[in-house]
């Protein structure tokens, strides 16, 4: 593999995830137009990106810290908008379920306040979960309550993880530098009082 095709593959992963943000806004207008199949068939293109920008990265040597934020980020946006696709295709979601998803989105929201997450393996299940729920519901258009139920669940779980770990991450990063802070000297006290001490004259007494 020449210079040029091996910087391509490492650029690559990078692109799959900007053209998974970029088939955001093409889902939406697909959503506002009551076409809930396509939007769909669009999930099923998103998840062929991210499978591939991952596997692309593994193989070649394309993994670092930018491209794993930008993954995350994509993930994140879609995830998001995935959720409003489906509450403006199957409103009767919020109507019955308005608690549940309520709580998910609050804890979820609350980990994204920390930063993107990193991909765990909890952010992964809760992943899964709630594509294998948009991809049914979207596809075969009709809502099941008990999937419902899982996604949110697991988005929670995960949402909750993230939320503890970075909350941990932080703590120990403060003590760590408040231990390696210098220790400022305490001064050597020097006392004031003088001590006197009287000289004893031995006077020598004479015989008698």
């Amino acid at each position: 593999m020449d210079l040029s095709a091996a910087t391509y593959s490492r650029r690559l992963p990078d692109l799959l995830s900007g053209a998974r943000i970029l088939l955001i806004p093409v889902l939406t207008i697909a959503a506002l137009a009551g076409n809930g199949r396509l939007v769909g068939f669009g999930l099923l293109l998103a998840g062929a990106t991210d499978f591939l920008d991952g596997y692309i990265a593994r193989q070649f040597g394309g993994a670092t810290p930018r491209g794993a934020r930008l993954d995350a980020l994509a993930d994140n946006l879609l995830l998001v908008s995935a959720l409003a696709w489906l509450l403006w295709l199957h409103p009767e979601i919020l109507t019955t379920s308005w608690a549940l998803i309520a709580t998910a989105c609050a804890v979820h929201v609350a980990s994204l306040g920390t930063g993107v997450p990193r991909r765990r393996l909890g952010s992964k299940v809760a992943g899964g979960c709630l594509y294998a729920f948009a991809l049914v519901t979207l596809l075969s258009g009709v809502y099941e309550t008990l999937l419902l139920t899982i996604a949110a669940g697991a988005l929670i779980a995960s949402s909750a993880e993230n939320l503890l770990i970075t909350m941990t991450e932080a703590i120990a990063t403060k003590r760590k530098a408040r231990s390696h802070r210098p220790h400022a000297e305490k001064p050597v006290g020097t006392s004031t009082t003088a001590i006197t001490s009287s000289p004893i004259m031995a006077t020598p007494r004479a015989r008698e």
